[in-house]
C-alpha cells in the first residue's frame, strides 16, 4: 500500500453499507487509516468524472454544489471538509482529493459528480463502500507520471507548465468538462506523451497543506550563457520555494561542474583545441586537476628532458621544477671573428676588421678582413699606380694595388673598396659556414667550418645539435613520455615535447565507478555503478574495493499476497507474519481468500435456516436463504381456521 498521510484509527467509525459498484480501497495492517488508495483494477459507478472546482477553491462551497452530507454543519467532518486524519470526518475516512485531504461518505450505487463508489477496508473490518475522487492529484507538483497515479484508475499525467515546474493533470477527452479554472487540452507529458489532460488555465499551481506535510516538490532551471543547471522547488508554508538550482559558471578546477553539463572539471575548448584547465605554462611542472583539492603542479623528476625555450643552452633538463641548460661556449681561438650565441641558436663567429699580427715580418699594416689576419707586403718606392701592377698577386679578392703619395717615401698599397667582403650565412646552418672569397674569380662562397662544435638547427624536438659537414644537425629526438595514459605526447618543433589531455578510457581503480574516461590529464569515473537489486529487503551500497554489496535488513514491505498481514523483510525475503481473516457471517458465502484481490465471498446453494417456521425446504440462494415451500398446517378440522406464525409456526384459531 502506498504510504500517504498517516491517520488515526478509525476504522469503527466506518458507516457500513450493503453494496454498490465495484473496486477496494486497502488500509494499513494495524486497522489505523492512511489517506486511502483506490485499487483502479474495480468497476466504477455511473457517477459523473467531472470533479468541479480547483486545488485553490473552499472545498466546502464544492460540497455545497454537488451535493453532500443533508444537515451537516461544514467543518463538524462533512462531506469534503479539510481533514488530517479518519477521526476527523464523520464518515471515518479521509481520501486525497485535487491535492488536499477531504471527509468523503459512504455510498450504495453512486456518488456526488468528481468520485466514484468504490469497496473499501482491510483485514479485520467490515466490508464497506465510500466516495473516492477521481482527480485526487490535479494541480500536485511532480516530476515523473509515477507522481500522479490516480485514486481512480484515470491516466493522471506529470504535464510540464515551464519555467514553473512540473504539475499532475487529469485525464479528459475532448468533450469532457474540467474543474472550475481549468481547462481540457492537447498537451505533452513529461514523458513525451500526446495526451489531453485537465490543465490550470492561468496562473501558478499552489500548494496544499497535505503537499506541504508530504515536502512533495518540482524540478526547475537556471539559464545563462554558461549552461542550465537544474534544481527543485518544494512546498513550504508559503508556497513553492524558490528554484534552489545552481547558476551555471564557468568551468573551473574545483571538483564541481560549474557549467552543468555532465562533465566534470572538463578542459576548455578554445579554438577546437581541449586546454588544460591547470597548465601553469612550466614545462617542469605536471599539471593535473584534482577534483574538489584543486590544481596540482607537480615539479618534474629531476633531470627529465625539458626545452627552456634559449636557444643558447644545450642539454635542457628539469631541476626543482624549472628548466634550464648549460650555455652554449662558442670560441673558435680565431681574433678576426666576433664569438657570439645568435638568437637562432647555435654559435656565431662574425667577421671583423680589428687589427692584428700575422706573424710575417714582411707584412705591414696588419688588420683582419673575412676572418683572417692580413698585412700588406712590403713594396718598393713608386711614383705612379703602374708602378704597383708588378706587385699584384694575382688574388682578386684582395683588391688592387696602388701608389700612395700621401706620404713619402711613395709605396704600394691597396686600394680602399677594393677588397671583397663575403656576407655571413644565414639560417639554422650559419653556424657551421665559413664565408670566403675565391681568389681566382673573386667570388663569395661558402666553407664547412667549426665540425663537431655545438649549433642550434631551430628544432625543439631534437639534441645534440652540431656542425657536420657545414649543416647543423641534431644527434637525437627527443623523447616525450610524462608516464600519462590520459594525455597524447607530442613533440612540435616549435614548441617542444606538447602533453594535450585526451579522452580515452581509462581505470581509476574504483569499482564504483563507470564509465571510466580520461578528462583534463586525470582519469575519473562518469557515473555511480548501479547496485540496486530491486529487493526491498536489502541495503544497497557499493565499496571502493570489491563493488556492490547487497545487506539484509528487517524493513517493512509487501509479499504481494493479499491474504497475509505485518508483512516484514526476512533473510533478503518479504515474508507475511500473519493471515487476513475473511468471514462475513453469511451462511449462504463461501469465505475464501485470493492472493491477488483478497477476501471472496461466493455465494453457494447450501441448506440453512430462514428463521420463519412458515417455510420448508429452506436453501440458499443469490448469497440470501430462502425457503422453497410452505408448511402444511390444515388438522383436518372444520371448526378451526388453519394459519402459521411464523415466529411460532401452526396456530388453528376457533371458528
Amino acid at each position: 500500500m502506498r504510504i500517504g498521510m498517516r491517520l488515526s484509527s478509525c476504522l469503527a467509525a466506518a458507516v457500513a453499507v450493503l453494496g454498490c459498484g465495484g473496486g477496494t480501497v486497502t488500509t494499513s495492517p494495524d486497522g489505523r487509516g492512511d489517506i486511502i488508495e483506490v485499487d483502479a483494477a474495480g468497476e466504477t459507478s455511473d457517477a459523473a468524472a467531472d470533479p468541479g472546482g480547483n486545488s485553490d477553491r473552499d472545498v466546502s462551497e464544492e460540497a455545497d454544489e454537488i451535493g453532500g452530507q443533508p444537515s451537516c454543519v461544514p467543518g463538524t467532518g462533512c462531506f469534503l471538509d479539510p481533514c488530517s486524519e479518519n477521526s476527523d470526518c464523520l464518515s471515518g475516512w479521509c481520501i486525497e482529493h485535487q491535492g488536499q485531504g477531504v471527509c468523503t461518505q459512504s455510498c450504495v450505487e453512486e456518488c456526488p459528480v468528481g468520485f466514484e463508489c468504490r469497496q473499501v477496508g482491510d483485514s479485520g473490518a467490515d466490508v464497506l463502500f465510500m466516495c473516492i475522487s477521481v482527480l485526487a492529484n490535479l494541480c500536485k507538483p511532480c516530476s515523473a507520471t509515477a507522481d500522479c497515479v490516480s485514486t481512480g484508475g484515470a491516466q493522471d499525467l506529470c504535464l510540464d507548465y515551464g519555467p514553473q515546474g512540473s504539475f499532475c493533470g487529469g485525464e479528459c477527452g475532448e468533450n469532457d468538462a474540467c474543474p472550475d479554472g481549468y481547462e481540457c487540452r492537447d498537451v505533452q507529458s513529461v514523458d513525451g506523451l500526446d495526451v489531453h489532460q485537465c490543465v490550470l488555465a492561468e496562473g501558478e499551481c499552489g500548494c496544499t497543506e497535505l503537499a506541504v506535510a508530504n515536502q512533495l516538490w518540482t524540478g526547475c532551471t537556471v539559464t545563462n550563457e554558461w549552461g542550465e543547471c537544474t534544481g527543485k522547488r518544494i512546498c513550504e508554508a508559503q508556497g513553492l520555494s524558490a528554484c534552489d538550482a545552481s547558476t551555471p559558471a564557468e568551468e573551473t578546477c574545483d571538483g564541481v561542474d560549474n557549467d552543468c553539463d555532465g562533465d566534470v572539471d572538463e578542459p576548455e575548448d578554445v579554438g577546437g583545441d581541449a586546454v588544460n584547465l591547470c597548465d601553469d605554462g612550466n614545462p617542469c611542472t605536471e599539471d593535473v586537476c584534482d577534483g574538489a583539492d584543486g590544481c596540482k603542479n607537480t615539479p618534474a623528476k629531476d633531470g627529465a628532458e625539458c626545452q627552456d625555450g634559449d636557444p643558447c643552452t644545450v642539454a635542457d633538463h628539469c631541476t626543482a621544477g624549472e628548466c634550464g641548460g648549460t650555455p652554449v661556449v662558442c670560441q673558435d681561438e680565431n681574433p678576426c671573428t666576433d664569438d657570439s650565441c645568435g638568437e637562432g641558436g647555435g654559435c656565431k663567429f662574425t667577421h671583423n676588421m680589428a687589427k692584428c699580427d700575422d706573424s710575417d715580418p714582411c707584412t705591414v699594416a696588419d688588420q683582419c678582413a673575412e676572418g683572417v689576419c692580413k698585412g700588406v707586403a712590403v713594396s718598393c718606392d713608386c711614383q705612379a699606380d703602374a708602378d704597383c701592377a708588378k706587385l699584384e698577386d694575382g688574388n682578386l679578392c684582395n683588391g688592387t694595388l696602388f701608389c700612395d703619395q700621401d706620404k713619402l717615401p711613395f709605396q704600394c698599397a691597396v686600394k680602399a673598396g677594393t677588397e671583397v667582403t663575403c656576407p655571413e650565412a644565414e639560417g639554422k646552418d650559419a653556424a657551421c659556414l665559413e664565408p670566403g672569397c675565391v681568389p681566382e674569380t673573386g667570388k663569395c662562397t661558402f666553407a664547412a667550418t667549426h665540425e663537431g662544435l655545438p649549433c642550434g638547427d631551430q628544432n625543439a624536438c631534437t639534441l645534440g645539435d652540431i656542425c657536420v659537414a657545414g649543416a647543423c644537425a641534431g644527434q637525437a629526438e627527443v623523447e616525450c613520455d610524462d608516464g600519462n595514459p590520459c594525455t597524447d605526447d607530442v613533440c612540435a618543433p616549435d614548441k617542444g615535447c606538447v602533453f594535450s589531455p585526451n579522452s580515452q578510457l581509462c581505470d581509476d581503480q574504483n569499482e564504483c565507478t563507470v564509465g571510466d574516461q580520461c578528462s583534463n590529464g586525470g582519469c575519473f569515473g562518469k557515473g555511480a555503478l548501479g547496485c540496486n537489486d530491486f529487493n526491498p529487503c536489502t541495503d544497497d551500497t557499493c565499496l571502493p574495493d570489491s563493488g556492490c554489496v547487497h545487506l539484509a535488513n528487517q524493513a517493512p514491505c509487501d509479499d504481494l499476497d493479499a491474504c497475509t498481514g505485518g508483512d516484514t523483510c526476512a533473510e533478503s525475503v518479504c515474508t507475511g507474519t500473519s493471515q487476513v481473516v475473511c468471514n462475513d457471517s453469511n451462511p449462504c458465502t463461501d469465505d475464501g481468500c485470493d492472493p491477488k484481490a483478497g477476501c471472496t465471498f461466493t455465494m453457494n446453494s447450501a441448506a440453512c435456516d430462514d428463521n420463519n417456521t412458515c417455510t420448508t425446504g429452506d436453501v440458499c440462494k443469490n448469497g440470501s436463504c430462502k425457503g422453497t415451500g410452505s408448511l402444511e398446517c390444515d388438522d383436518k378440522n372444520p371448526c378451526t381456521k388453519d394459519i402459521c406464525l411464523p415466529g411460532g409456526g401452526c396456530s388453528p384459531e376457533n371458528v
